[in-house]
């Protein structure tokens, strides 16, 4: 793994093409980042953020393999979950918003995340005073990235609004 100070920070986009070998050819530099879409989305493919000058290949189609969900707003592109490379340089991130969190310094305390605050009062009102409901179900309740849900989450606890599980349920939540 390369030097923290040497990982991009944001990514950028290079474009939308219809194959793997023109996406490839598109991301040159570290955290640039081209979408295959043939018909439908296949794939994102991102030259390593972490600077090993690897191409990394996240899928997007669920008819094939397990699949990412590629979000893309105003403020720019999102995958979920994290890319976690269990080769080469094994870097482990989460890209927000056009924004790369790197997972091994990654804390939703960080003044630097974006704040969604008027999202809270909306996760608030679907939660259950009874039962943990997970984040991912929460966002898609919402229609809503799961990273700003997770976060908004995390601070309804912090304001003692609502409470997390514990052990394999700790990102599921519920009204206090």
């Amino acid at each position: 793994m390369s030097s923290y100070e040497s990982r991009q920070r944001r990514v950028r986009m290079k474009g939308i093409v219809p194959s793997h070998s023109e996406a490839i050819a598109r991301v040159s530099e570290p955290g640039d980042v081209a979408v295959v879409k043939r018909g439908a989305l296949r794939s994102v493919v991102m030259r390593c953020p972490d600077g090993c000058g690897e191409a990394i290949t996240v899928n997007l189609d669920p008819r094939t393999d397990k699949a990412w969900r590629l979000y893309h707003s105003r403020k720019g592109l999102t995958l979920f979950p994290s890319v976690w490379r269990d080769t080469g340089c094994q870097s482990h991130f989460i890209l927000w918003n056009d924004v790369l969190y790197w997972v091994d310094v990654f804390d939703t305390d960080e003044s630097d995340l974006p704040l969604e605050r008027e999202l809270e009062d909306r996760v608030w009102s679907v939660l259950k005073p009874d039962a943990l409901t997970g984040f991912v179900e929460i966002a898609d309740a919402l229609e809503e990235i799961p990273w700003a849900v997770l976060d908004a989450c995390r601070r309804l606890v912090r304001a003692k609004r609502a409470v997390a599980g514990t052990g394999s349920m700790k990102t599921s939540f519920k009204r206090v």
